[in-house]
C-alpha cells in the first residue's frame, strides 16, 4: 500500500476542513478537534459560506462532497444506496452526486511512452488530443492503432492515488473518533463499511484489475450472441493505462436511437434484465454500476457493458442462497425466504418471525400485483430497510451493491417500458434455475459433495475419542462443573440458615419459659420463676433480631 507522508496528510486535511468551513460545517470542524493542528487561515470564515447557508443542509452537504473530490463523491454515492445508515432526505440528495470533474491537461503520448516503453508513433496511427470523457479517476481518449483498429485509452489522473489514500486515512481516522464518542455509530459497524469502501475504491485505481474483470466477463459470456464485450489490449495496458476496443452504440435509455436502429425498447429491456440476472445468479460476478452511461446497444442489438472498475462478487455459497431466495420470492414462500435470509446474513436477531413473515407477504403482494409504473421502488426499499433494521439483520456488502444495480435498472425500465412486470420477467429465468437444481446431474453432484464432506469428517474424527472412552472405562474421568454466581447462592443460603436458626431458638426459649412458669420451679418474681423470665427475655430479643433482619433484607 502506498505510504503517505505526514505533511501530505496535514495538507489534505487542511483542504478538507477549508471546504467544510466554506459550506457552513464549522461545527463539525470544531467538534473534531482537528483544528488544533492546523493554521487559523484554514478555518477562517469566508463570504461563500453566507451564500451556502441559503441552501438546505442536505444540499450544502452534497455541494461540499462534490468539491471535496473523487473519494468523497464515491463515498457519497455508496452511502446513497445505504438507507440503513443515512436519513432519507440526505439519501435523495446524494443520489444527485455527479462524478464529472474539470478536465486535466495530460500529455497522453508522454504517458504512453513512459508507461509502455515504446515508440508511440510506431504503434498508434492517431491519438485524440481532447478527452472523450472525464471522470474523477481517469480521462478517456479515442485513438487508432497502426493496424487501423479503433480503440479508447483510459488514462489515470496525476496524483489521484496520493489524494485518495490521504482521503481514506482521514475518513478512517474520523470514523474511529466518532465511534469512540458515540455508541450509535459504533453499533452501525460504520468502520467495517468504510473498509469495504476502501477495498472497492482501491481496486478501481488499478486498471490491471479492470482489465482482468473485462476478460473474466468475456469468458462468462463466451458464445452468448446477445452481449458484446469490448476487446482489451494487454500490450498497451498497465496499472495507469487501459487500452480497449472502441464501441459504437446508443445508450439503453435512448429511445430515438432505438428507432434509428430499428430496435424495440421492450425487447432491449428484457435482454438487459436477462443478462443481469445471468451475471448475478449464474456467474456470481456482476456489474456494480449499470447506469445508461455504462450500458449501450450496438447496431446488431447486442448489449455492451463498459467500465468494469467496480464489480460485485459472490462466493458460490452466497450465490446458491440468492438463487434460492429468488425462487422463494416467486413462489411467495415467506418461511423459506426468512430461513435463507438468516443463512445469508452476517448477523441477525429476529425477535418475532411471524411478524417478519407478514412483512414479507406485504412486499410480495406489493410487487406481484402491479406493473412497474405502479410500484414505488423507493417506498418498497424503505419498507425492506425497516424490516432489516427492526430485526437487526446485517447483510454482506455485495447485497447493497446488487440493490443499487437493481434500482438503476428499475429507473431505466420506467423509461423503456412502464408496463413491465418484474416477477413475470424474472420467472422464466427462475424456472430455468429450478429445473437445473432438480436435474439428475445437479442432485448427483450434490450427493457427491455431501459424501465428500462426510468422508472428510469421518477421516478427521480424532483418536482422542478412543482415549476418552478408555478413561471413562477406567473411571479416570473427572467432571468439572462450574456454577455461575455460586458465591451469591452461598450467601443467600447462609442468610436463610441464620433466619431459620433464630426462629428455632426464639421458639425454644419461649416454649421452655412457658413450661417452667407453669411448674413454678425455683425462685419466683411476681409468681414467675427467674429462669422463665430469662427464657422470655431471650425469646423477645431473638424475635426482635429476626424481625429487624427480615426488615433489612426486605
Amino acid at each position: 500500500m502506498m505510504h503517505i507522508s505526514g505533511f501530505q496528510k496535514i495538507k489534505r486535511v487542511g483542504q478538507i476542513l477549508r471546504i467544510l468551513s466554506k459550506y457552513g460545517f464549522d461545527e463539525i470542524v470544531s467538534r473534531s478537534n482537528l483544528d488544533r493542528i492546523l493554521p487559523d487561515s484554514f478555518l477562517f470564515w469566508n463570504n461563500n459560506a453566507r451564500r451556502a447557508f441559503q441552501n438546505d443542509f442536505n444540499v450544502r452537504m452534497r455541494m461540499a462532497i462534490e468539491e471535496l473530490g473523487p473519494t468523497f463523491i464515491k463515498l457519497g454515492q455508496m452511502l446513497s444506496n445505504r438507507p440503513d445508515i443515512i436519513p432519507k432526505d440526505l439519501q435523495v440528495e446524494l443520489i444527485k452526486l455527479q462524478d464529472d470533474v474539470a478536465l486535466e491537461d495530460i500529455d497522453v503520448r508522454a504517458m504512453l511512452r513512459d508507461e509502455l516503453d515504446l515508440d508511440v508513433d510506431e504503434h498508434f496511427a492517431w491519438i485524440q488530443s481532447e478527452p472523450l470523457a472525464s471522470a474523477s479517476i481517469a480521462q478517456v481518449y479515442r485513438a487508432r492503432l497502426s493496424d487501423g483498429q479503433e480503440v479508447v485509452l483510459k488514462i489515470r489522473r496525476k496524483e489521484i492515488e496520493e489524494i485518495i489514500h490521504a482521503d481514506l486515512d482521514f475518513i478512517k481516522d474520523l470514523v474511529k473518533l466518532l465511534q469512540r464518542k458515540y455508541e450509535v455509530i459504533y453499533k452501525m459497524n460504520l468502520y467495517q463499511i468504510v473498509l469495504a469502501f476502501e477495498s472497492s475504491l482501491l481496486s478501481e485505481l488499478s486498471f490491471t484489475n479492470e482489465l482482468n474483470n473485462i476478460e473474466r466477463f468475456r469468458r462468462n459470456f463466451s458464445g452468448n450472441k446477445n452481449v458484446a464485450v469490448p476487446k482489451v489490449y494487454r500490450d498497451y495496458s498497465t496499472d495507469l493505462v487501459l487500452c480497449m476496443e472502441f464501441v459504437e452504440g446508443v445508450k439503453i435509455n435512448d429511445l430515438r436511437g432505438f428507432e434509428e436502429l430499428g430496435l424495440y425498447p421492450k425487447s432491449v429491456l428484457q435482454n438487459v434484465l436477462d443478462l443481469y440476472l445471468e451475471q448475478v445468479l449464474l456467474h456470481g460476478f456482476f456489474h456494480a454500476d449499470p447506469h445508461p452511461g455504462n450500458v449501450f446497444v450496438n447496431a446488431h442489438g447486442q448489449i455492451v457493458f463498459i467500465d468494469f472498475g467496480a464489480m460485485g462478487f459472490m462466493i458460490p455459497q452466497d450465490r446458491n442462497i440468492i438463487e434460492a431466495m429468488v425462487i422463494d420470492f416467486l413462489s411467495n414462500d415467506a418461511k423459506s425466504l426468512i430461513k435463507n435470509i438468516k443463512r445469508l446474513a452476517v448477523a441477525h436477531h429476529i425477535e418475532d418471525e411471524r411478524r417478519l413473515e407478514r412483512d414479507a407477504y406485504e412486499i410480495f403482494e406489493m410487487i406481484q400485483q402491479n406493473a412497474l409504473q405502479d410500484i414505488n421502488i423507493s417506498v418498497m426499499l424503505q419498507k425492506l430497510n425497516i424490516v432489516l433494521q427492526s430485526n437487526h439483520i446485517l447483510l454482506p456488502d455485495f447485497v447493497y451493491t446488487l440493490l443499487r444495480g437493481v434500482s438503476i435498472l428499475e429507473g431505466t425500465g420506467r423509461q423503456l417500458n412502464a408496463d413491465l412486470n418484474i416477477p413475470e420477467s424474472i420467472e422464466p429465468f427462475a424456472k430455468k434455475i429450478a429445473e437445473e437444481k432438480f436435474s439428475a446431474e445437479y442432485i448427483f453432484s450434490e450427493i457427491k459433495q455431501k459424501a465428500k464432506l462426510a468422508k472428510e469428517f469421518l477421516s478427521e474424527v480424532p483418536t482422542d475419542l478412543l482415549e476418552v472412552l478408555e478413561r471413562f472405562k477406567d473411571n479416570k474421568i473427572t467432571l468439572n462443573h462450574k456454577m455461575r454466581d455460586f458465591d451469591n447462592l452461598q450467601l443467600i443460603l447462609h442468610r436463610m440458615g441464620n433466619k431459620f436458626l433464630l426462629s428455632i431458638l426464639a421458639m425454644t426459649f419461649g416454649v421452655g419459659a412457658s413450661i417452667m412458669a407453669h411448674g413454678r420451679v425455683g425462685y419466683l418474681i411476681w409468681g414467675i420463676p427467674v429462669l422463665s423470665w430469662f427464657g422470655f427475655t431471650m425469646s423477645f430479643v431473638l424475635c426482635f433480631a429476626l424481625l429487624r433482619h427480615l426488615y433489612q433484607s426486605k
